[in-house]
């Protein structure tokens, strides 16, 4: 018996689990927020709106409307604690999975119905109206009952668990049934509940743009196992054969950004010469006729650089004649993406653009025009967090132990 309830309370947690990855996929704004065992089990954010949401599994119990009460009274209470504003438009859910018995609640909760069978209760032989001791008049309790969702009759533990599988398959391009159950969903079960252990409540903030920048881990758990069970020159092969590889001597037109991690490896000297191949290789090839729409050129983060370090290495580029370009138009000048994106010409031929700061990369990305963009990272340990970017734009994640591993792939 202690088996099967404890069984049934771990089936619990990760059902509340599946249920928050599923508010989180199918949230149409990236920018969503969610709290995770915030006010309620979840709480959902979308600019001014939300919901708070209890969520609860109980496939071998029958529903009862005490099993619920709770959770109502205690989303009343926060409903009185804002003030009881009728012009609230976040909104309360009661979502769960129950054995049978859903019949008892009727479609719709009318007053008498909320007050009678959710805001009553008998404590210490005692009865309290909720309502009546908070002084909430019928007016106010209608209104929450405009912000109240039950749901009684929600989705089976497995039939929530496909409901899974369908929105990453909707959100991750190109990934498999087999990739969604090895990669992603204990990925995202993980940061899940790394999440709700946290103490401090901003700690257990996610958006949805976090949350599948946290998830979409593939690539880089699959580098390090290519790494580990081949070694690091097969490696190195795959690699270059499936990134910059092509049957044609000539390099394609598009705007490719270089994000590299350089923590513990910058040497001005060699940073600079891994800089100068990229940019060599990466750009149009300058011919008397060369049409204006035919000249690109590569654009280049350092990740783990300090600033002194990017100085010393921009006058050592221009120096030895590498032509660049860094979004800043005067001394003291904000950050200007336009800038940084102008086309090279003729009497100013700019071989390099360096971007400031990983938020600066989406930015970039929007100011690009007519050409197609790729974006490929060389890291140490993690691929760098906070870029924020749209997505159509391809995102290649390379793990690498230093600059010589680059200057050989590329």
């Amino acid at each position: 018996m202690k088996n099967r309830s404890a069984n049934a309370t771990i089936k619990g947690y990760f059902y509340q689990f599946d249920h928050s990855i599923i508010q989180l996929l199918s949230a149409v704004n990236r920018d969503t927020e969610v709290l995770i065992e915030g006010i309620e089990d979840i709480d959902l954010t979308d600019g001014d709106d939300g919901v708070l949401i209890q969520c609860k599994y109980y496939e071998g119990t029958e529903y009862n409307h005490s099993v619920i009460k709770d959770a109502i009274i205690q989303m009343l209470r926060h409903f009185f604690r804002n003030g009881c504003d009728c012009a609230q438009k976040l909104k309360y859910r009661v979502y769960g999975h129950y054995k049978e018995g859903q019949d008892k609640l009727p479609g719709t909760v009318d007053l008498d119905f909320l007050k009678t069978h959710f805001l009553t209760y008998s404590k210490d032989k005692e009865n309290h109206q909720v309502h009546v001791e908070l002084e909430i008049d019928d007016a106010r309790l209608n209104r929450f009952l405009e912000l109240l969702e039950i749901d009684v009759r929600a989705n089976t533990y497995d039939d929530q668990q496909r409901k899974v599988e369908d929105l990453f398959a909707s959100q991750i391009g190109g990934c498999t049934t087999q990739d969604i159950q090895i990669f992603y969903y204990p990925i995202a079960i993980h940061t899940i509940q790394k999440l709700a252990v946290q103490k401090n409540e901003n700690d257990r903030k996610i958006t949805k743009a976090h949350f599948l920048e946290n998830v979409d881990k593939k690539e880089v758990i699959f580098s390090s196992w290519l790494k580990q069970k081949f070694g690091s020159d097969y490696y190195e092969r795959s690699i270059k054969k499936r990134y910059f590889s092509s049957l044609s001597t000539k390099v394609s037109k598009a705007a490719r950004i270089f994000i590299i991690e350089v923590t513990g490896d910058f040497k001005v000297v060699d940073t600079a010469a891994l800089l100068v191949r990229i940019a060599t290789k990466y750009s149009h090839v300058e011919h008397k006729r060369t049409p204006a729409q035919d000249r690109f050129c590569p654009y280049v983060l350092l990740w783990g650089a300090s600033p002194k370090d990017l100085i010393q290495l921009k006058g050592h580029l221009l120096n030895s004649g590498t032509k660049l370009v860094d979004g800043y138009p005067f001394l003291g000048a904000e950050f200007s993406p336009k800038d940084l994106v102008i086309q090279p010409t003729k009497e100013n031929l700019i071989k390099l653009r360096f971007i400031p700061s990983a938020d600066q990369v989406e930015p970039v990305v929007s100011s690009i025009a007519g050409m197609v963009i790729e974006i490929y990272e060389f890291y140490k340990n993690d691929p760098i967090a906070g870029i924020k970017l749209i997505s159509r734009v391809p995102h290649h994640k390379i793990k690498t132990d230093n600059l010589h591993f680059i200057m050989e792939v590329i």
